[in-house]
């Protein structure tokens, strides 16, 4: 599909380390990375000041992203930065990766970010992220809410609309 070729493609271009090793198929937690890193190029978020943008991982996510591809980037000037929030508080973070998790604690952490401006980045069903990635076939794909972005404050790219499954812009009252 055009689509995934695109994004791969992008991926390709900014990741240089990402390389299939010899192999054919470049592995999950790789992509994770790419496409983590591509959330943060193409999203605006409200000036900060803070010179690092920080992607954080629930405790137990690391092994799903491959961290060592994104550490110490630099992203407009700012340099990129992986980081586990102690006790959930995410008051550094830019972008939530939140994998799977559906206990109660990440529930109340999601319920107590509503309308901050942080990317929230699921997988699978996540009904509060902004961002939703799903595995299909060996292959990764992504869906967007914008209307849960917008409320953030947060401005997602159409670029990275473009290359995303389905698009969600406006409220259907949900």
């Amino acid at each position: 599909m055009l689509t995934r070729r695109a994004l791969l493609l992008l991926a390709a271009s900014l990741l240089p380390i990402l390389r299939s090793h010899g192999e054919d198929v470049i592995p999950i937690s790789d992509m994770r990375a790419a496409y983590l890193y591509n959330f943060v190029v193409f999203t605006e978020w409200p000036d900060n000041g803070r010179d690092t943008l920080n992607i954080c991982l629930l405790p137990g996510q690391a092994t799903l992203v491959n961290v060592r591809l994104l550490a110490s980037k630099q992203i407009n000037g700012r340099t990129l930065r992986i980081i586990e929030p102690m006790q959930r508080d995410t008051d550094e973070c830019q972008l939530l990766y939140i994998g799977k998790a559906t206990d109660s604690g990440t529930r109340q952490m999601l319920t107590r970010l509503a309308g901050s401006p942080v990317l929230i980045v699921g997988e699978g069903s996540q009904s509060q992220a902004m961002i939703q990635m799903n595995v299909e076939n060996k292959r990764l794909s992504f869906n967007v809410d914008l209307v849960q972005s917008r409320r953030a404050n947060l401005t997602i790219s159409s670029k990275l609309l473009r290359l995303a499954k389905t698009v969600r812009k406006e409220d259907d009252g949900t």
